[in-house]
């Protein structure tokens, strides 16, 4: 940010006779953002989406902005919890709490030179592990057998070879456990998923928490001369994805204004790429923080702000 005075006067009386009238002049200041820092608004560019826990989390691990301006906050889901924004402005520690709105962002009001941490809350609902299952029926020869199995966690459908041996045919428990090593082996599904097996029932759980994913299916495309059956599928197997609370950070489109203003029409004149700007613009006389121009226009990290403000 540049700031340069074009005109500075002192404090000066006035003799005009009975009684001396005191006079206030001001500096009339032009303030330039360059463009290169009036970066587009961002829902992601302090904090990436970050997932909540069953405890308050402080993360320090964060992005400033290029110039002083507000931040927003979303999560995930619909949640309407509080985070937490702690900073610098001018040298001073400040911070801002925010009510998340859900999905929808939430942008706060004060201008950050820079963010130090962010406070995340508890998480609103309990994040679990989808596990599906699916029981075998038969399995009654030696040989090879197709598998097919789909998820959401690893794309379009896809092919695993299962070769059964003599000794896991002897029951469907033998079997399911084979095909649980099968499943586990193969790169693609162990990216996502790990198999167990109780008896003739394979479990199939999701490495991570996630929404539920009803495409969850494992079936034999080709049983081959060895008579493997699958029962139908359970996609939530008695416990259901749930997917973790997640909070995301940005930078909103309020730019902090440099100095403390008793009122806004301090504010002569505001550009942006050259043009009037009708933005609102909020004046404290006390807080740095929260004098702040709230542009009308689009930032982009391609035009700058420019102000000519009047102040004393």
């Amino acid at each position: 940010m540049r700031t340069r005075n074009f005109l500075e006067y002192k404090k000066l009386q006035v003799d005009v006779g009975d009684p001396q009238l005191p006079q206030k002049l001001g500096v009339v200041t032009e303030i330039v953002i360059p463009a290169a820092s009036a970066t587009a608004e961002s829902d992601n560019g302090c904090l990436a989406l970050t997932p909540l826990t069953s405890a308050v989390q402080t993360i320090t691990d964060v992005t400033s902005p290029l110039a002083a301006r507000n931040v927003k906050v979303k999560a995930s889901s619909a949640i309407t919890t509080k985070v937490k924004i702690n900073g610098t402005r001018g040298g001073k520690a400040i911070s801002e709490e925010i009510t998340m709105t859900g999905t929808t962002s939430k942008a706060g009001n004060l201008a950050f030179d820079k963010i130090t941490s962010v406070e995340l809350p508890i998480q609103t609902t309990t994040p679990a592990k989808q596990a599906g299952t699916v029981s075998v029926t038969a399995a009654t020869t030696a040989g090879t057998a197709t598998l097919t199995f789909v998820s959401a966690a690893t794309g379009a459908s896809f092919t695993i070879s299962c070769e059964l041996a003599a000794e896991d045919i002897t029951d469907t428990t033998a079997a399911a456990a084979r095909i649980v090593e099968v499943l586990n082996a193969d790169t693609k599904f162990a990216a996502a998923w790990v198999a167990t097996s109780e008896a003739a029932v394979i479990t199939m759980e999701a490495l991570v928490a996630a929404a539920q994913d009803n495409t969850l299916n494992l079936t034999v495309s080709a049983a081959g001369d060895t008579g493997l059956t699958l029962g139908t599928i359970d996609s939530d197997g008695g416990r259901a994805g749930v997917a973790p609370d997640k909070v995301q950070v940005g930078f909103g489109k309020k730019f902090g204004i440099p100095v403390r203003l008793k009122y806004a029409s301090h504010v002569l004149l505001k550009l942006f790429d050259g043009s009037a700007d009708s933005g609102t613009v909020t004046a404290d006389a006390t807080d740095i923080e929260k004098n702040v121009i709230a542009l009308n226009g689009t930032p982009d990290g391609q035009k700058a702000i420019e102000l000519v403000i009047v102040h004393f």
